[in-house]
Parts: C-alpha cells; sequence; structure tokens
C-alpha cells in the first residue's frame, strides 16, 4: 500500500503516511460496513489530509478504540457506513462524539 500511495503523492511525509494507513486498516476491520475503504478512498483521504493539512497526531489516539479519524466520510462512501461507525464509536465511549 505504502508504494502505491508515494505514486501518487511522491515526498508524502513517513508519519502521516504512517498514521494514515493505520487508520485506514482499522476502519477496514470494522464489522458490518457494507462497502470496506478501498485503496482508491484511502488515496481521496490522504489528497483531502494534505489539503487541510491535517498533521499525524490528529490521527493517533493512545486508546484507536476512541479516535474519529479527521473526514472520515472520504473513506466511507456509505452513508449507513458513516453513521455505523459513528455510532459503534459512541457506544464505545467516545468523547468526541458526545461533544457534538
Amino acid at each position: 500500500m505504502k508504494k502505491i500511495v508515494e505514486v501518487h503523492f511522491p515526498g508524502i511525509k513517513q508519519d502521516l503516511l504512517a498514521a494514515a494507513t493505520q487508520s485506514f486498516f482499522e476502519l477496514r476491520n470494522v464489522s458490518g460496513l457494507k462497502k470496506k475503504p478501498s485503496t482508491s478512498e484511502l488515496l481521496d483521504w490522504l489528497k483531502l489530509l494534505l489539503a487541510e493539512d491535517i498533521p499525524s497526531e490528529a490521527l493517533r489516539s493512545e486508546d484507536q478504540k476512541q479516535i474519529i479519524p479527521p473526514l472520515h466520510g472520504a473513506l466511507l462512501k456509505n452513508e449507513q457506513d458513516v453513521a455505523l461507525f459513528e455510532r459503534l464509536l459512541f457506544m464505545n465511549g467516545n468523547p468526541s462524539l458526545k461533544e457534538k
């Protein structure tokens, strides 16, 4: 996956790439998604992260179950999957969702 991303985004910061691919693969493991994110969604998401200058730290948390990736809607193309993902995080006690 790293090689594919580097073809599309030469010179991408390695810490951002590592954090983004980790979030991407964790999201792919969420049970019940109708359409798991593909490489295309990862590339779209990275493009947005770079355009918004989102730092790699924003993709990390000490408890990966407690973080909603910024711009996660780009990874989940199906509205039902976005709702499922957010609901699962809320049920797991994600503080950032409760503040909305």
